[in-house]
């Protein structure tokens, strides 16, 4: 009986569940009521047509922020939780990760 309270069998037998009681409730669902051409999907902004262009952003310059600021927080928090306790840890160990972060970010950021 232990076997239901483990999280994976946990999830599914919720997962069943709920899908169930969706399926058992679709038929309560309201359904759209749009003409077609009524132009309710249509872009809209201010009053003035919009044109059926999309703008694809560019998210070159993101990512090593985005890198940077991941790498820093993993580095901040391994540290945090690091024991300084030479017996146990090693503060060379600590400077090593320390090293080696910092050779990752330069080469994020120099290459």
């Amino acid at each position: 009986m232990n076997i239901l309270l483990s999280p994976p069998a946990a999830f599914i037998i919720t997962l069943l569940f709920l899908i169930f009681v969706s399926e058992l409730l679709a038929p309560l669902a309201p359904t759209p009521k749009t003409a077609p051409g009524s132009g309710k999907n249509k872009p809209y902004g201010c009053g003035e047509e919009v044109s059926e262009q999309r703008v694809n952003p560019d998210y070159q310059g993101f990512f090593p922020f985005a890198i940077f600021f991941t790498l820093l927080h993993v580095a901040a928090l391994m540290v945090a939780t690091w024991s300084f306790n030479p017996i146990s840890a090693g503060i060379g160990l600590v400077i090593g990760y320390l090293t080696a972060v910092a050779i990752i970010l330069a080469i994020l950021f120099v290459g």
